[in-house]
């Protein structure tokens, strides 16, 4: 267990938060640079859309969390409680690495990528933390994410499955993310008549 702490409202320094909203606010705290979608929070969270829409804005209230076109956040002032954070759910599990071509831009690669869909995988949110951008999709099931991180040059494709998917099954996941992802950057590299992808040597 981990103790973590999030910012609220001054004038509410009586919060306590439900079951739910301490749910949502477990799932922020796993990375607080984190924008989510709502959509991809029904899903990761399997809450109906009322009862998420109810938790997110009694959560906005207590400017917990705040919402932006980007999607929701944790809000970065205020006072803070703590709760207690299960760490025993490993990290999202590295399938694929790969180089992306210097020249390509990755401010564009993510606009491109943000807020679409792929196969049976719908948009989660992003986090950017310094030098590293993380993207996430999520199942329609809500039983697997994907995660596409990038840093230094090199694109991560990572599977995270939250029933017991074999691994096989997470493996094929990620490869389709790296097929979409590689589909964008082929089409910018035709734009600039550069190299697309190219996977790390082992």
């Amino acid at each position: 267990m981990l103790q973590s702490t999030l910012p609220v409202n001054d004038d509410l320094e009586d919060f306590e938060p439900d079951d739910r909203e301490l749910e949502v606010l477990k799932l922020f705290s796993t990375d607080q640079n984190a924008h989510y979608s709502f959509q991809g929070l029904r899903r990761r969270l399997g809450l109906h859309q009322e009862t998420l829409t109810r938790t997110l804005k009694r959560l906005e209230e207590a400017h917990a969390i705040e919402h932006s076109p980007d999607g929701y956040k944790v809000r970065g002032s205020g006072n803070t409680f703590s709760f207690a954070v299960r760490t025993g759910h490993p990290n999202p599990k590295p399938v694929i690495e790969a180089y992306l071509p210097s020249q390509i831009d990755v401010t564009v690669l993510f606009q491109k990528l943000r807020g679409r869909w792929f196969s049976n995988f719908r948009w989660l949110g992003y986090s950017h933390d310094g030098s590293i951008l993380s993207m996430s999709w999520i199942s329609e099931d809500g039983r697997m994410q994907l995660q596409a991180r990038i840093n230094s040059g090199k694109i991560t494709i990572a599977a995270d499955a939250y029933t017991n998917q074999n691994e096989s099954e997470q493996i094929a996941a990620a490869y389709q993310l790296f097929d979409h992802i590689t589909k964008v950057t082929e089409e910018m590299a035709q734009t600039t008549n550069h190299s697309p992808i190219a996977p790390v040597a082992n």
